[in-house]
């Protein structure tokens, strides 16, 4: 697929995706609801991904996708989308803990020629440094007073 792309003189996006704090899901409402978590971001990001390109879970938590990105914007609509749609999950879940992640991004130009592993590994170097800033709290604050 990237080879196609960059043939056709598209520029590619390489997300890495990881989700956030599973372990303190795992360890504080069951490793079902892990689970629950772990297909509910897949189904989100192929719904995200359609038919722009391809996405899928890579190994425990982490999750990468490639796909044609024609904005300018380095791939803020892209993440945009994804956090919008957990907001939107998790507002409306019943579910006592939030769902989120962290994604980062490496924008190729059609011209670049840089393998499907070097891309990946310049987007998980950005999530890396990303992940040391991220909130370590899942549960939500239910208010029943309002």
């Amino acid at each position: 697929m990237v080879s196609q792309l960059k043939t056709q003189g598209h520029r590619t996006l390489f997300a890495y995706i990881d989700m956030d704090n599973l372990k303190i899901i795992n360890d504080r409402y069951s490793h079902d609801e892990g689970d629950f978590s772990l297909k509910l971001i897949g189904e989100i990001l192929v719904d995200i991904v359609q038919e722009e390109g391809i996405t899928g879970r890579i190994g425990g938590d982490e999750y990468a996708g490639v796909l044609k990105y024609e904005k300018e914007d380095h791939g803020r609509d892209f993440r945009n989308r994804i956090h919008q749609a957990f907001q939107d999950f998790n507002r409306t879940s019943e579910k006592a803990y939030n769902v989120t992640v962290s994604v980062e991004m490496y924008l190729m130009e059609a011209e670049e020629d840089l393998t499907l592993h070097d891309a990946l590994s310049h987007a998980d170097a950005s999530l890396y440094e990303a992940k040391k800033n991220r909130v370590k709290s899942v549960a939500k604050n239910f208010d029943h007073n309002n």
